[in-house]
């Protein structure tokens, strides 16, 4: 890292009574958890969210498949 950059990273870190090690790995830590964060979460606009709503209160009626799965199969809970 030039010594520019490491003076102004270590100057931040003093700022907030840190060293440049645990200032480094913390932001590193929040960074890594923000972009697991992105690729977990599923985010819906507003026209997909009222037919996600729509679909949970009024559901489609069972498919023929589906009603020949369920009836084929022991269902244990």
């Amino acid at each position: 890292m030039p010594a520019d950059l490491k003076q102004e990273v270590d100057d931040a870190a003093a700022r907030v009574g840190s060293t440049f090690t645990a200032f480094a790995t913390q932001l590193l830590i929040e960074h890594a958890r923000r972009i697991q964060k992105q690729h977990t979460t599923s985010v819906l606009n507003r026209e997909a969210q009222i037919e996600f709503a729509e679909m949970i209160l009024n559901p489609p009626a069972p498919s023929e498949a589906l009603r020949k799965t369920v009836n084929t199969r022991k269902v244990t809970l």
